[in-house]
């Protein structure tokens, strides 16, 4: 069996989330994978969760924190416990179809280049329509999912490459982090997955859609993360972009261009949103910026580091994002009431 089937790994986080959660180990336990096992990471919930864990699933392998930490550091910690050749990220608000592992797994290991792969996501409540079937991306770092909000009818049923995997259900081979390392701490959550996937890129290793492997998300009912106010969305999304393109662009004059595209762009959101009323956008961009140049310093030495990971030229990976800025898209869903939020 371990031959035929490596064990996998599937990290499942939670935070106050005991209703979703509860549902999402009952349909992994459906799942018909012979070979895995769960670790859920529990990070200081106050709503009975542990306890049912404790009670319901004592096969499951619980990490307890003391602390709220983000999803970046809750997946870095629950990784030390793991000891599968694929590692799997999944998020406590989903549900899996009974093949959907098998699906990942049998595509990875015929799929030896590539070191990530991405599940196909459907929201819960509307089974016909995409939350993600991978991600794309500009060279500026607006990342968006791709498909989001189509409805469902074949047209991403083909297995490509894709820029990242959506953090809510990817797959990930264990020594590829070993080789490039895991998600970064300093961002507690938004964009380490798109950060991740593009070190992936830059060590020589790909990323795959794979459409077969079906998972349900519920963002709806989503309790995964305390409701957040603009401002601190805002400040998280916008510091977390930045960092990422500095810490992974090869050119310098590439790096200072997406960088400037981005002040360009946010001093456009800033005067539309405070135009609107709306000032709890603006003030978590700010301070996003401040951050960023509190912080460049440490992002700089983190560059170095990645920078030694390059087995590809800067070329190879501007062919696999758009120069077309994204943000403009993003802008026309905002207008079209697409989108609620900015991205």
């Amino acid at each position: 069996m371990r031959k035929n089937h490596p064990l996998a790994s599937v990290i499942v986080q939670n935070y106050n989330g005991r209703e979703v959660l509860e549902k999402c180990l009952f349909s992994l336990g459906k799942v018909l994978y012979p070979n895995f096992e769960v670790i859920v990471f529990d990070a200081a919930s106050s709503d009975g969760s542990v306890e049912m864990i404790k009670k319901e699933y004592k096969k499951v392998k619980l990490i307890e924190s003391h602390d709220r930490v983000g999803f970046a550091e809750g997946n870095n910690i629950a990784y030390e416990h793991t000891k599968g050749k694929y590692i799997v990220l999944l998020n406590g608000d989903t549900e899996v179809e009974p093949d959907w592992l098998s699906e990942l797994i049998n595509f990875a290991e015929k799929t030896p280049q590539a070191a990530v792969f991405s599940s196909k996501v459907l929201f819960f409540d509307n089974k016909k329509i995409i939350n993600s079937a991978g991600g794309i991306c500009d060279m500026y770092g607006f990342s968006p999912l791709r498909g989001t909000f189509d409805k469902d009818i074949g047209q991403y049923d083909d297995p490509v490459p894709v820029f990242y995997a959506h953090g809510a259900a990817m797959l990930i081979r264990r020594e590829v982090i070993e080789k490039i390392g895991f998600l970064d701490e300093d961002y507690f959550i938004y964009h380490e997955e798109f950060d991740f996937c593009w070190r992936a890129w830059l060590a020589g290793f790909e990323v795959y859609f794979v459409p077969q492997a079906v998972v349900y998300h519920k963002l709806s009912q989503r309790n995964f993360y305390a409701p957040e106010k603009r401002a601190k969305r805002q400040f998280l999304v916008k510091k977390n972009r930045i960092s990422t393109l500095i810490k992974n662009h090869i050119s310098i004059p590439v790096l200072l261009l997406s960088l400037s595209v981005n002040i360009f762009i946010s001093m456009g959101e800033i005067f539309y949103y405070s135009f609107k009323g709306d000032f709890e956008t603006p003030k978590g961009t700010i301070q996003a910026y401040f951050w960023n140049i509190k912080n460049f310093k440490n992002d700089w030495q983190k560059r170095k580091k990645i920078q030694k990971l390059v087995k590809v030229k800067e070329s190879y990976i501007l062919k696999r994002m758009k120069i077309y800025p994204v943000a403009f898209d993003i802008l026309w869903g905002l207008l079209t009431k697409k989108y609620t939020l900015p991205l």
